[in-house]
């Protein structure tokens, strides 16, 4: 049985109702990434709601996508596409994710301070930790 917080919360995934423009589809994409870089599917959530409400084509000047990613931020975390390939939702959570993950380790177990992280950046707080290369700012 897969659960939607942790086992903790004995709550399983599939009791929980689908978000306002979430898909059965889309929550699978976001699950398997939550899993895949060790952060709350909460916080994963949280950050899709506050960036997009799940609309995986989302557009916000610069920002692109599920998570309204930078380009550049993208590539930092290693994508090489156009910068349009970041509104395919499994693009865009597979990079913006993966930076998540970075604000995460950084926020010491907050959600809160992980989406603060997330929305100003943290390459400069990485860097103060010695961080870099866990959060994936810097190759190891």
């Amino acid at each position: 049985m897969q659960f939607a917080e942790s086992p903790a919360t004995s709550v399983p995934a599939s009791t929980i109702p689908l978000h306002p423009n979430e898909t059965p589809q889309l929550r699978a994409l976001i699950n398997a990434t939550a899993e895949r870089y060790e952060i709350p599917r909460s916080l994963l959530h949280r950050v899709i709601i506050r960036e997009s409400t799940h609309r995986p084509g989302a557009r916000n000047g610069p920002y692109y996508g599920l998570m309204q990613i930078l380009p550049a931020t993208a590539r930092a975390m290693g994508f090489s596409g156009a910068p349009t390939d970041l509104l395919d939702a499994e693009t865009n959570l597979t990079y913006a994710g993966k930076y998540l993950r970075g604000a995460w380790l950084l926020s010491d177990g907050s959600e809160a301070e992980a989406v603060k992280w997330y929305s100003r950046g943290y390459y400069y707080e990485a860097k103060r930790r010695g961080m870099l290369v866990e959060t994936g700012l810097r190759k190891g």
